[in-house]
């Protein structure tokens, strides 16, 4: 929903004339402390929605007094659902944590669809939250919601729903008054970009390419005349094509190139980079992100300064500038723009990970797995027999199916993809039973995922929710004829738009990470 010109304009305006009132400064900085104290729990929700921590605080503030015991949504307390409007909410089971109620509250809301996280933007996003009351009814008033606590407001809300008393004061503090105290104290800097966005792709090109008495295509995608991505497929396999096509919807033309045009080269290196000035990397024992702290943050944030990428002072703590460093790394290197350093990031800079990774054990079990999940579809591992290093995946649930007559004893192949979330789900903690109670196969069938997490209460259907960081997705290749579970994956990411980063097993018998249209997904599994 675009912001309509007339409120940018209001909007920027309040902000730049905002005068903070001054007998209200030792509240607001006291509110600001407990923020900035909590702030991995902030930090957490952003990882999962893409929405600002501060923001998210912000609304915390707002909504609840910054209790971490009730639901943001509307303050009712975790220990159950939530009984006021919004109602019924979360999906799952209570109790809750605050860090999964808070996520599907932005999600209900519709902020994690949002983009615009300027100044304009949150204001807009905050009244357009707590509701445009003020402004159709009482427009003389700015909305204590965004501006008690400063110049624009002196008094006038609403005492309940429906009933506004003219001579009432707001004695909270106004959403965006708190944001101006942050970025006065340097906590935020609400006109910084982090991240330029990629160049829209705007036509693909197929070619062939011959190698070793072989042909095979390549496809290139092209933002105008700069080629963004250029992918082989050796293996000439359809699904890839359909893949890579749906990943651009924005393309609007599909070009064949004539046999004596060369294939040009991507934007998006595929080279391992060197880090500069001699730096080493020391073998990566765990996940970094935001909150981080130690010798492996040091050695992340020399090699990002030493290529040129600003992570600030060397000093062993990975936080915001840090973490903008890292998305700029990965954004220029064509990786998956979450701001953490695993295995793939950490490669790409010129390190190497050890087999197994570890995570913060404080850490949400979403981004355990979606973490997890990525280092481990990464090997790209095959399965061609029972001394295959991909039999990991498919021996915990070959009993169980022998028990049900589903296969015999020998060693044999099975499709997978199911298997493979399925080790990934316990190797971060996650308990997946052998066989859902009361269903006739076990969790090595896709089918299987839908009904056990039906009865957990963490199924949603096709097109009722935007995938997060560490859901399970099954996929329907062929939505026409209603098959709904050819396949299954974990979402390592997903940024906006019509497709999401997955983590995958069994894809052409080999475990990878892909990307995926949104079309093709059937219903997703969120455990949290």
């Amino acid at each position: 929903m675009a912001i309509p010109s007339q409120l940018k304009t209001e909007y920027e305006n309040l902000y730049k004339t905002c005068q903070i009132r001054i007998e209200r400064l030792s509240i607001i900085d006291s509110i600001i402390d407990k923020i900035i104290s909590n702030k991995k729990q902030y930090k957490a929700v952003e990882n999962s929605t893409k929405v600002p921590w501060h923001v998210i605080a912000t609304i915390h503030n707002l909504e609840s007094s910054l209790s971490f015991t009730t639901h943001l949504h509307n303050g009712d307390p975790l220990s159950a659902k939530t009984i006021q409007v919004p109602v019924n909410r979360p999906q799952g089971n209570p109790p809750f944590t605050w860090i999964e109620s808070a996520i599907d509250a932005l999600e209900y809301d519709g902020l994690s669809d949002w983009t615009d996280w300027s100044i304009i933007g949150i204001a807009y996003k905050l009244e357009t939250y707590n509701g445009m009351g003020f402004r159709k009814y009482h427009p003389e008033i700015k909305s204590p919601y965004l501006w008690s606590f400063s110049n624009h407001y002196i008094k006038g809300k609403y005492a309940f729903d429906g009933k506004f008393d003219p001579n009432l004061i707001s004695e909270q503090c106004g959403g965006i008054v708190l944001l101006k105290r942050m970025e006065e104290r340097g906590l935020i800097d609400l006109s910084d970009n982090e991240v330029a966005p990629m160049p829209i792709v705007t036509w693909l090109e197929l070619y062939r390419k011959e190698q070793s008495g072989t042909a095979y295509p390549v496809l290139v995608a092209h933002a105008g005349s700069m080629p963004i991505e250029v992918v082989e497929l050796k293996n000439k396999s359809t699904q890839d094509f359909v893949d890579f096509i749906a990943k651009y919807p924005t393309a609007q033309t599909f070009l064949v190139a004539s046999s004596t045009k060369p294939i040009p080269n991507s934007i998006i290196p595929s080279v391992i980079v060197v880090p500069a000035s001699g730096v080493v990397l020391s073998t990566l024992t765990k996940i970094l992100r935001w909150g981080t702290i130690g010798d492996e943050v040091k050695e992340l944030q020399t090699a990002l300064n030493a290529l040129g990428f600003d992570a600030g002072k060397v000093d062993g703590e990975f936080e915001d500038k840090t973490e903008r460093a890292v998305k700029a790394f990965q954004l220029k290197y064509g990786l998956l723009i979450d701001g953490e350093v695993g295995p793939l990031t950490w490669e790409k800079l010129g390190g190497k990970a050890q087999d197994k990774i570890s995570d913060d054990a404080s850490a949400p079990i979403n981004l355990k797995l979606a973490a997890f999940a990525a280092s481990e579809a990464a090997k790209q591992l095959v399965w061609n027999g029972a001394n295959s290093d991909a039999e990991k995946y498919l021996e915990p649930l070959r009993e169980p199916m022998r028990k049900l007559d589903h296969i015999g004893s020998d060693k044999v192949y099975y499709d997978w993809c199911a298997a493979f979330v399925t080790y990934c789900c316990r190797q971060v903690g996650i308990d997946i039973p052998d066989q859902p109670s009361g269903f006739w196969a076990t969790m090595a069938l896709v089918e299987s995922w839908q009904y056990w997490a039906k009865q957990k209460g963490y199924w949603y259907p096709r097109g009722s929710t935007k995938p997060q960081r560490g859901d399970i997705v099954t996929f329907d290749w062929y939505p026409d004829t209603g098959g709904e579970f050819n396949h299954i994956g974990i979402v390592r990411g997903y940024q906006g738009g019509s497709t999401v980063e997955t983590a995958e097993g069994n894809k052409s018998n080999q475990s990878g990470n892909f990307t995926r249209s949104l079309s093709f997904i059937s219903g997703i599994v969120r455990i949290r």
